[in-house]
């Protein structure tokens, strides 16, 4: 298990990688709105312990603030999460907790990918209808998430095997953070997100990076691959939102 300098500093690594468009400073926290796309861009993070207010208080603003935003309440948690407690209090007033999504690293081996993979620092028309479209976002939207895949203040490469997967990479902190992984339905189990995967693993070796990414704990297809690509469970994040 890492300490909880190691995780918090994981956790600002993928956050730095993952910006929604709108993002606001409470006291410690950062709350995000992304128009509904992905839990993180649309969760608060409770980062930091604050003091300026009480956590009665940051937990009602929170509220307001997403309720106007037409989403329900979510905050996404770690061990690194502060204040120490925050998750029993929201145990305590009935937010649903999710099940976890792990925090995988690993060193960038030397691996090549087996057939030709596309690499970008933007992503094109077709880079977005197999991620969006595995999202079920509205194509027609895709203006509106865009600022989020521009990364942080590192390179931001984008992964494609035709029309079939995609994934990104973000360099941050000495870090690349892979992000975006989707391959549709019809092509999955071929070896087409083993070729984006290597591809950014490439990517990030030839900038002497280490890697990380997130996976649903329960997706079994998924963290084989990643853990055949030599990534290894670190910490869990989840989030509680609100039921009310």
């Amino acid at each position: 298990m890492l300490s909880a300098a190691e995780i918090a500093r994981l956790d600002q690594v993928i956050a730095a990688a993952w910006r929604a468009p709108v993002r606001e400073e409470l006291d410690g926290w950062e709350l995000r709105f992304g128009y509904g796309l992905t839990g993180r861009a649309n969760s608060a993070w409770p980062r930091g312990a604050g003091g300026g207010l009480t956590l009665e208080d940051r937990i009602g603003r929170l509220e307001a603030w997403y309720r106007e935003r037409g989403l329900p309440p979510k905050v996404q948690l770690s061990p690194a999460s502060e204040p120490a407690g925050l998750d029993e209090e929201l145990e305590r007033r009935g937010w649903e907790r999710s099940s976890d999504v792990l925090i995988e690293t690993a060193d960038a081996s030397a691996v090549e990918p087996d057939r030709d993979v596309d690499l970008a620092d933007r992503p094109d028309s077709a880079w977005l209808d197999v991620w969006l479209g595995q999202r079920a976002f509205p194509r027609a939207q895709a203006d509106r998430v865009l600022p989020m895949l521009g990364g942080g203040d590192g390179d931001t490469v984008f992964a494609r095997v035709g029309a079939t997967a995609v994934g990104r990479g973000s360099h941050h902190d000495g870090w690349v953070a892979i992000t975006c992984m989707a391959t549709v339905p019809e092509a999955r189990r071929q070896g087409a997100g083993r070729a984006v995967l290597f591809a950014l693993i490439s990517w990030a070796r030839e900038r002497d990076a280490k890697l990380c990414l997130n996976v649903d704990a329960g997706n079994e297809p998924a963290r084989r691959l990643y853990e055949s690509a030599g990534f290894a469970p670190q910490y869990p994040y989840w989030y509680r939102t609100a039921t009310e």
